[in-house]
């Protein structure tokens, strides 16, 4: 027996005084070393067996000795015990027979308060310090047991399995420790995490050696290695090692070795490694379930998203009813279509809100019985405000295994196509315009030429001062107008086709002012040209941009015509977003400027300010610069307009 008996004060009989024979039958059922003395008289009365077996004397040999031959301290305390104490501690040297000296504790107390007896108890220090030892070692390993226990509270899994195999050492003594887990998609086990020098630890066990770990398994020296683990074992001098497989017999998810070289494997140590491989197991397993759930949230949270923003982002309208056909949600394309937000409509039924053809109720109705109508057709439905559009549906119901979990609606708004194909056809038919026009005004051009010559005719032969002439000179004006309409409905009907190359617009421009110098000195009209672009040269048609600068200079021109004034022509670098460089262009005049009801309009055809012109040279031109990847557009105020013209700069290989 290990446990302290502490002493009880007691009175072994109340009625009378024991016998020393009765006593001495009591002292040897004390684990203690143990011996009764009389405290008036210094001697030792009986001892018990656990005594003469710590100091090798005979019960006889100390029976009626003196205390201090035994214990010489004890002597000293007594006369103070008598006075104040009943119970008394204090460490002494107890002398053995041999001679020698063992250092003691020794507890005393009285038998009773009146009573001259005293029952002293000795402990050898060094068991206490043994006994002190053990308690503190268990105390540390229930400490580590509960840090084991805790261990998956860790950041990571790494983390937690190498707390885990350094509690492992703690707790089972063992020097070295290896993890091994399942190889992921392929069979056998695969080194993971160690404790103590890992070199030596096969790092893979092979697929045919596998079946070998299935159970628990002891090597100690002399014992047959028959597998690597054992093999590395028996090459390492250890004293002993074990294998603990982790999960389920039929569901091995790893392997926990241990091996010292010095402890033995003891049956207390077994249950520790049962208890350590267990709590491995739950690491793991709770890891792995940890990891799958957030792959799975992960995983449902991503398709949430992609859900979310499908329909958030799609140009169907979309609506989800529950089985009763009750609208739960709509995404916002079908709010813009409806013209319903979506917390005015949502618990409604859908034929409240969901205005259409009369095949739709029915289809509705079939969707609650698990049948699809992908195509209704392309039908109207109904906003909001009552205006009808044109749309494409679709209904859908949500099935999960035979149940009906809801209906989903799609419908896309057709309008736009139905608009296309509208304008399409009015494309169309201006490209058919557009044929016959240029047919009518190629053949009007002969019979104007005919009347043209005819009239010339007609002046040569009148004399100069005929009333006639007058009449004759209008009628070639207007020949000439016509002459000059039929060129301009040519053009924009049948555009020329552009030869590329490099133009430089520094020189291009330039060239054609000093063709318009006679006409502009004549109508007392300066021009300025101011070049501040480090690179003007782009990729054109020189004889199409010569037509857009001289249209543009020409209508300069002509709202000057009167008054005069200033003509200034700048070339810039414009700065706009992306890689490519652009050059700008402006036209500028001071003349009365365009008025606001046209400026938005100008370069539509036959749009002009000009009561002689034909409202084709801006058209044109816009056309042109369009052609050449560039744009042009026109502010005015009263007393000047701007006309800019934006090109793209040429590259390095452009031709």
């Amino acid at each position: 027996m290990n446990r302290t008996l502490s002493i009880p004060k007691v009175n072994f009989l109340r009625n009378r005084q024991p016998s020393l024979q009765e006593i001495e039958y009591v002292l040897d059922f004390i684990p203690q070393a143990t011996l009764l003395v009389d405290l008036d008289k210094y001697r030792i009365l009986l001892v018990n067996a656990k005594l003469a077996e710590l100091t090798a004397f005979t019960r006889a040999e100390l029976t009626n000795s003196k205390i201090e031959e035994l214990l010489p301290n004890l002597a000293d305390r007594i006369p103070n015990f008598h006075a104040f104490e009943n119970t008394l501690t204090f460490k002494d040297t107890i002398r053995t027979h041999q001679g020698s000296s063992i250092e003691v504790r020794v507890d005393l107390a009285r038998l009773n308060p009146q009573g001259t007896w005293g029952l002293v108890t000795l402990e050898p220090s060094e068991l206490q310090d043994l006994k002190a030892a053990e308690h503190k070692r268990q105390v540390e390993r229930y400490e580590d047991l509960y840090s084991l226990a805790r261990v998956n509270q860790e950041t990571t899994i790494t983390q937690a399995l190498q707390t885990a195999l350094e509690l492992g050492h703690r707790l089972t003594g063992a020097d070295y420790l290896a993890l091994y887990l399942v190889k992921s998609g392929e069979p056998g086990f695969e080194l993971a995490y160690t404790w103590g020098v890992d070199e030596y630890f096969p790092k893979t066990i092979l697929p045919e050696e596998e079946n070998d770990f299935n159970e628990r398994l002891i090597w100690t020296p002399g014992k047959r290695a028959s597998n690597p683990l054992f093999q590395f074992a028996r090459a390492g001098n250890f004293a002993y090692l074990t294998s603990y497989p982790l999960g389920q017999k039929e569901a091995i998810i790893g392997l926990i070795v241990l091996a010292a070289k010095k402890s033995e494997h003891t049956q207390d140590n077994a249950s520790i490694f049962k208890i350590f491989a267990t709590t491995l197991s739950g690491i793991i397993q709770q890891n792995t379930l940890r990891e799958n759930l957030l792959l799975n949230e992960m995983r449902m949270k991503r398709e949430l998203d992609i859900g979310e923003r499908i329909k958030e982002f799609t140009k169907d309208g979309i609506i989800l009813l529950s089985p009763e056909l009750m609208i739960e949600d709509l995404n916002p394309e079908a709010e813009i279509l409806l013209g319903y937000a979506s917390q005015e409509i949502i618990d409604q039924l859908v034929s409240n809100v969901l205005i259409g053809p009369s095949n739709l109720i029915p289809a509705l109705q079939a969707a609650q019985e698990g049948i699809s109508s992908p195509n209704l057709g392309e039908v109207h439905l109904h906003r909001r405000d009552g205006v009808a559009f044109l749309a494409h549906i679709s209904i859908i119901p949500l099935l999960i295994g035979d149940k009906l979990e809801g209906v989903l609606i799609f419908f896309r708004d057709l309008s736009a196509h139905e608009q296309f194909e509208i304008r399409n056809q009015q494309l169309e038919q201006r490209a058919l315009l557009g044929e016959v026009t240029a047919i009518f005004a190629h053949e009007v051009r002969n019979p104007i030429n005919n009347i043209s010559t005819g009239l010339q005719l007609m002046a040569m032969n009148l004399p100069q001062d005929d009333p006639n002439q007058e009449v004759i000179g209008r009628l070639n004006d207007d020949c000439s107008r016509l002459t000059h309409l039929m060129e301009s409905v040519l053009t924009f009907s049948r555009p020329p086709e552009n030869k590329f190359q490099r133009v430089d617009l520094e020189d291009l421009i330039p060239t054609l002012l000093e063709r318009w110098r006679p006409r502009l000195a004549r109508l007392n009209i300066k021009h300025d040209f101011l070049a501040t672009s480090e690179n003007s040269t782009i990729t054109g048609d020189p004889r199409t941009l010569e037509q857009v600068f001289s249209n543009l200079i020409g209508n300069a021109v002509e709202a000057m015509k009167i008054t005069g004034g200033v003509l200034t022509i700048s070339i810039r670098t414009h700065q706009q977003e992306g890689n490519r460089q652009h050059v700008e262009i402006n036209v500028i005049d001071d003349g009365p400027g365009i008025p606001d009801e046209l400026i938005d309009r100008i370069f539509e055809p036959f749009v002009t300010t000009n009561r002689n012109g034909t409202g084709l040279g801006l058209s044109i031109a816009k056309r042109i610069v369009t052609a050449h990847k560039g744009t042009i557009r026109a502010t005015s105020v009263p007393g000047g307009t701007v006309f800019q013209v934006i090109f793209p700069i040429a590259g390095e290989t452009e031709a």
